[in-house]
């Protein structure tokens, strides 16, 4: 799972994919389906026949993201191997 600090807009553009939240929320979608999320940690697996998917992901910058207080910090889970976080 990974956690960014930007308004992200996902765009299922061919096959089906599943959204994985860590509150254990799940959701399966399909072409044209839209997820808009901000500061939510997740993963997206595809769940579909097809052996690939299409998406298409716009990130939109965002101020820091606050919840009881305490500020979220960007989390990259094993995708950030090797990179380096947004500034």
């Amino acid at each position: 799972m990974h956690r960014t600090l930007s308004i992200d807009y996902g765009v299922v553009i061919e096959g089906e994919m599943e959204l994985v939240l860590d509150s254990g929320e799940n959701r399966v979608m399909k072409r044209g389906d839209v997820a808009v999320q901000r500061g939510t940690k997740h993963q997206w697996v595809n769940t579909g026949e097809e052996k690939w998917a299409r998406m298409v992901f716009v990130l939109q910058e965002s101020k820091q993201l606050a919840v009881k207080r305490v500020k979220l910090e960007e989390d990259l889970g094993s995708l950030g191997d090797g990179l380096r976080p947004s500034a």
